[in-house]
């Protein structure tokens, strides 16, 4: 039904003349042609009334319905992988603070109602904005719409993709799993449908199919990178055991204090030119690096590791074994 049928129903009997009109208006002729000029004119008068209301609706035409809904009643869409930590950033907090201050989310958030849950919904797009309205107890303003679970997915990548939202790694776990839930049927259509690189895919898919061992050696594994996917699965691939020795070594030594690049490259073997790397830890915490090259072995020591004074004593120290 078009929109000029909806409101000629909507209007239909709506438009007569108001008391002050029919004083002022002249008694109609009782003729055949006054009848017909009175009701030419009442026509013409709700015409331009509907050419109005028409006008109007068509700036809303195409959008979705908004209401506040209770974020207890909104949960996260089962093909959603963020990382707790991503929840616990300086851009998180930001977030969190703007919608306090402005009293909700401006943005409106996605949804979709959950089969055999009245009154629930599932989360299409925005879990950082529906994280923060519950963490500080606020309804959230919602666009709802029922959607299939592929276009769920396609809606969400979407959005992710445009505010840069989600890591390389949280990409490969949502990718991962909707290619284990059959969403697609290979991750060729899965680029294709979604509108990304086939690349990239591959490369989110191998930070997916990583061990756990080696994602933890990480701080967070927000920290993995597209380019290092491969390197890492490779030499996991190639030796399993050396890798995870390794992994295990730098979370026993305090895995934190060093750069993410650091990580990965201990973790695939890389050797600073030709340098044998061992981390020197107390307690689990990092406080240098003993190194080893073909012709030289360096130390080198975290910041405020040595003062004046453990400086001269170390000096000392490798003099006298130097010398024995």
């Amino acid at each position: 039904m078009s929109i000029k049928d909806r409101l000629s129903r909507k209007t239909e009997g709506l438009v007569v003349p108001n008391k002050s009109d029919a004083a002022a208006a002249p008694t109609p002729l009782r003729t055949s042609p006054g009848q017909m000029l009175m009701v030419n004119s009442l026509m013409k008068e709700s015409n331009e009334k509907l050419a109005k209301l028409e006008a109007q609706l068509k700036d809303f035409e195409g959008t979705l319905p908004v209401r506040l809904i209770d974020a207890n009643d909104v949960v996260p869409s089962r093909w959603a992988n963020r990382d707790a930590q991503g929840f616990d950033t300086p851009e998180f907090a930001a977030l969190r603070e703007e919608i306090a201050s402005g009293d909700g989310n401006v943005q409106p958030i996605k949804v979709r109602p959950l089969k055999d849950q009245a009154g629930k919904y599932e989360i299409v797009f925005g879990h950082r904005r529906h994280r923060a309205c519950l963490e500080l107890g606020k309804p959230v303003l919602a666009m709802v719409e029922e959607v299939s679970d592929t276009e769920l997915f396609k809606e969400m990548d979407r959005e992710n993709r445009s505010r840069l939202d989600l890591s390389p790694w949280e990409q490969g776990m949502m990718y991962r799993r909707a290619l284990d839930e059959k969403l697609f049927s290979s991750q060729e259509q899965l680029a294709r449908e979604l509108g990304v690189d086939a690349g990239n895919v591959s490369k989110a898919l191998k930070l997916a199919a990583l061990d756990k061992v080696i994602v933890e050696a990480f701080k967070s594994p927000l920290d993995l990178q597209y380019r290092w996917a491969k390197p890492l699965l490779e030499a996991s691939q190639r030796d399993s055991a050396l890798v995870a020795s390794r992994a295990d070594e730098l979370r026993k030594n305090g895995v934190g204090t060093l750069a993410p690049k650091d990580v990965y490259e201990y973790l695939i073997g890389a050797e600073p030119k030709q340098r044998d790397d061992v981390l020197l830890a107390v307690d689990g915490v990092v406080k240098g690096r003993l190194s080893r090259g073909k012709d030289e072995v360096m130390i080198r020591f975290e910041k405020g590791t040595l003062n004046d004074r453990r400086f001269e004593e170390l000096r000392e120290i490798l003099n006298e074994w130097l010398g024995s």
